[in-house]
């Protein structure tokens, strides 16, 4: 009985190759599927961070209207005039509601596809998401060619990415509130050789768009989780590299 049992014993057992065979197997699985696990959750917790960070916007826009007594921002602040009456009335309201704690300084965001990047705009219009947050999410209100603007980096700018699409995003106030930008047409270089403001021409969010400002026009795609080269795909699980 004895020797039976010894026998099944070792049947049952493992010979050290088969043990490394199967480790080596186990491991070149983890190898594959592990980067990917790891990108997957990387994006997951962008996607969660611009959630939170457009419902913050979304909250302030409408204190600030309750707080301005007007219903329409777009119609009431941003009139084309050299001035901008109401320009100041509305970022300081939007500041009040909004809270930041600390002013950073300008900092080095990167466009959609990393390949070019801003380390100040200053003389362009467009400030930079500069205004921390309790949070350490940053926001920036400004008013350019007639149209109010919204900007926020989710986590703020002590965090990276600092990239457009990424935790960058852009939004303008219109008559329906705090919308998304769309990019439009993309530019070929050609083309942007004849524009007065090339780095910012179509709001561009595609990989294939090399403008320093290429991600500008992403928050559409990220809102609806839509890829903006392929609407067949989901936005955030197909960020480029």
């Amino acid at each position: 009985m004895i020797t039976k049992l010894k026998e099944v014993k070792k049947q049952a057992g493992f010979t050290m190759s088969e043990v490394l065979i199967t480790l080596g197997i186990v491991g070149i699985i983890a190898a594959m599927t592990l980067p990917q696990l790891i990108k997957n959750y990387q994006h997951k917790v962008l996607q969660t961070q611009f959630q939170k960070a457009y419902a913050k916007i979304q909250e302030a826009y409408l204190l600030t209207l309750n707080e301005l007594g007007v219903s329409n921002l777009s119609k009431e602040i941003a009139a084309c005039s050299v001035q901008y009456v109401y320009g100041p009335e509305f970022i300081a309201a939007f500041h009040r509601n909004l809270r930041y704690k600390t002013k950073a300084k300008d900092y080095r965001i990167y466009n959609y596809t990393k390949n070019k990047f801003w380390e100040h705009r200053k003389g362009s219009g467009y400030p930079m998401p500069v205004y921390v947050l309790g949070d350490g999410s940053s926001y920036v209100a400004f008013v350019n060619s007639c149209t109010i603007f919204l900007e926020f980096d989710s986590n703020g700018p002590y965090k990276g990415p600092n990239r457009y699409g990424f935790d960058v995003f852009t939004f303008k106030v219109s008559n329906d509130g705090v919308v998304p930008i769309k990019s439009g047409k993309l530019y070929t270089e050609e083309e942007l050789e004849n524009e007065t403001w090339p780095e910012y021409a179509g709001q561009p969010c595609s990989v294939k768009s090399k403008q320093a400002s290429n991600g500008i026009g992403c928050s559409y795609y990220a809102l609806n989780d839509i890829s903006p080269d392929n609407n067949s795909k989901t936005y955030w699980k197909n960020l480029p590299k």
